[in-house]
């Protein structure tokens, strides 16, 4: 107690701090201990089919079903034509393809021009999901064939 002469005023900090720390402890334990599921549940890499389900969700309105960048807002907005990409992509090689890959996996994270021409994706997809879905799923599009799970 904090004392004014002889009367006591005020509980000193020390015990305010403790019986707070009392009461709001356990609060923080449950709150860690639902929270934690849903960390663990982000973390898992998606499979290809996820992914190849998460491009028909997400990406088809500017980039069409086959990866072409026929999609309703496609040429609108200069959707990239993946199969033309891909068949590009399958004559280089070495520094110059894997940086074009850098790139198209930092693009589907960060998204163009702050999401208005492209949203970022970096919330939903992880460096992992991004890259998978590029060398599995984006260059090896062909103009015709739907990209499907």
């Amino acid at each position: 107690m904090l004392r004014i002469g002889n009367a006591a005023v005020l509980p000193c900090l020390g015990s305010i701090q403790r019986a707070l720390s009392r009461l709001l402890l356990p609060g923080w334990v449950l709150l860690a201990a639902l929270s934690a599921p849903a960390q663990v549940a982000e973390a898992r890499a998606r499979t290809i089919p996820e992914l190849k389900a998460f491009f028909q969700q997400n990406c088809t309105r500017c980039h069409g079903l086959d990866g072409s960048a026929k999609g309703p807002d496609g040429r609108r907005l200069g959707g990239l034509d993946f199969t033309k990409a891909a068949h590009e992509f399958r004559t280089l090689s070495g520094p110059a393809s894997e940086r074009e890959i850098r790139t198209m996996i930092r693009t589907i994270r960060k998204g163009i021009l702050f999401g208005y021409s492209m949203p970022a994706w970096k919330d939903q997809l992880s460096q992992e999901d991004a890259t998978l879905m590029v060398r599995e799923i984006l260059l090896k599009a062909e103009t015709g064939r739907t990209i499907e799970p």
